[in-house]
Parts: structure tokens; sequence; C-alpha cells
């Protein structure tokens, strides 16, 4: 797993999507990451599909006014004049947290880290939290 840190963008695979998000306009990078796992409910998620998804679901928390405490430089610019999103975007964030909490790679490398496992589950749902 090539992450530093436990949150959204403490990864290597996070930052590989904010590339594919500052080249999209729209919200096309943001659906693409969330799909990759919600249309795979109940299948065996891949960590990179995973932590691409958990950077989505940042971004629209962000969209929707409750953006995290520090976001990458990247992203912050990519957010300026960007409307709200549809409320279907972020009930969508919400489900691939949920998928990822419930089955998937990124939730087993994780747990193999037992001090920072917990801090890890406490982001997402602080990003739950912030998306309305």
């Amino acid at each position: 797993m090539g992450a530093w840190g436990h949150n959204s963008f403490e990864n290597d695979d996070a930052l590989d999507w904010v590339a594919d998000l500052e080249e999209s306009q729209d919200m096309s990078a943001i659906l693409k990451a969330l799909n990759a796992v919600t249309d795979e409910a109940g299948d065996y998620i891949e960590a990179p599909e995973c932590s691409m998804a958990i950077a989505a679901a940042e971004v629209v928390a962000a969209l929707c006014g409750n953006a995290a405490s520090s976001l990458p430089d990247e992203v912050n610019e990519w957010l300026k004049g960007k409307p709200k999103p549809d409320p279907q975007l972020a009930a969508k964030a919400r489900q691939a947290i949920d998928v990822i909490l419930a089955d998937s790679e990124l939730k087993e490398l994780w747990e193999e880290i037992e001090e920072d496992y917990p801090k890890w589950i406490a982001v997402l749902e602080d990003i739950k939290s912030r998306l309305p």
C-alpha cells in the first residue's frame, strides 16, 4: 500500500486520481471514481479503486461546502467556481464509503495496522458526516 498516512490524500492512488480530476472540468472524474466502487458493491473492491473513491468523496464534501481542513492545492484550485453538486452525487459518495467499509482490500490492509486502523475509520466517518 503506497500510503504515508491515514488521511484521504495521503496515498499514491488518491494523488494519481487528483491528476485525472485536474483534467476534467465537470464531475466526470468524480463519478468514474465513485462508480468504480458502487457498481461493484457486493464484490471485492481493490485498494486503488477504494483510495480514489475516498478522494472523490472528499471532493464532493468540499463541493457541498464542507471541505476537509487540508486538501491538496490542486484540488482547491479545481474547486474554484464549481457549482454545488446534485444531491444524488453526495448520496453516491456516502454509498461508496459504505461499500469500502463493508468489504474491500483497503479495509483489510488498514486492519493489519492495528494502531492506525481506528484513525482511518474516523477519517471515513468524518467524510460521511460532511456529506449532506
